[in-house]
């Protein structure tokens, strides 16, 4: 459940010009509540890989994965466990025509995020402790956290701050859609880009990842939806 966007630069995608989940198909509204941090936790805890299809500006595929949460650290001074997270993109009309990056994601013992630092592009504090509701509903709304952004670990320049947020979407009789939505600021606090990571929570709690929607802002229109 990391943020695509705060890993890349939107000066590297150049425009020069799908796919399914595979989950059923909605939408139905359900009436069923769904234990999404239990969920969420049991997903960071046993990490995942998934490829996926791009549209939009930039046509291509790539590939998602996150490794478990299980490497005892420390971040900001406090007990801390890590994951790497990895994302492959291939291009077929835009410019670079492939890219990878990798970052670190850190989370307390008992699997709550603390945040993340991607060298070189950002690092990521969360002024709030991230609030992740024990269960959901169908229609249910909510603030997740602010996480500021600064240029690495020193925390000496800004580099902005990503306000979070959810929505629950129908999707089926026994399943939802976890809507996560990151709004990505630069240090000036101008909107730089919205991105929206879409999750298939069933009843059990178990969430799969359905698609990532980023969309540029501050003069730009690129628009990047990938689907899983």
């Amino acid at each position: 459940m990391k943020l695509f966007a705060i890993a890349l630069s939107a000066s590297l995608l150049v425009a020069c010009g799908g796919g399914g989940s595979d989950g059923p198909s909605g939408p139905v509204t359900s009436t069923l509540s769904f234990p999404v941090q239990s969920g969420y936790k049991a997903l960071v805890a046993s990490g995942l890989t998934k490829s996926f299809t791009i549209s939009g500006t930039c046509s291509g595929s790539g590939t998602k994965s996150s490794s478990p949460a299980s490497t005892a650290t420390t971040f900001e001074g406090v007990p801390a466990l890590s994951a790497t997270a990895t994302l492959t993109l291939s291009f077929t009309n835009c410019t670079p025509a492939s890219m990878a990056v990798t970052s670190t994601a850190y989370f307390d013992t008992n699997y709550n995020p603390l945040g993340m630092n991607s060298v070189g592009v950002n690092y990521g504090v969360y002024v709030t402790p991230m609030f992740i509701p024990t269960s959901v509903t169908v229609g249910g709304t909510g603030t997740l956290a602010t996480q500021a952004l600064y240029t690495d670990s020193t925390k000496a320049i800004s580099n902005g701050s990503i306000n979070q947020s959810y929505v629950v979407e129908a999707d089926t009789s026994t399943t939802a859609i976890v809507n996560l939505i990151g709004k990505i600021y630069n240090s000036s606090g101008v909107l730089t880009a919205t991105e929206q990571d879409r999750y298939r929570v069933s009843s059990t709690g178990a969430l799969t990842p359905v698609s990532i929607d980023i969309q540029y802002a501050n003069g730009s229109t690129n628009h990047l939806v990938l689907t899983f």
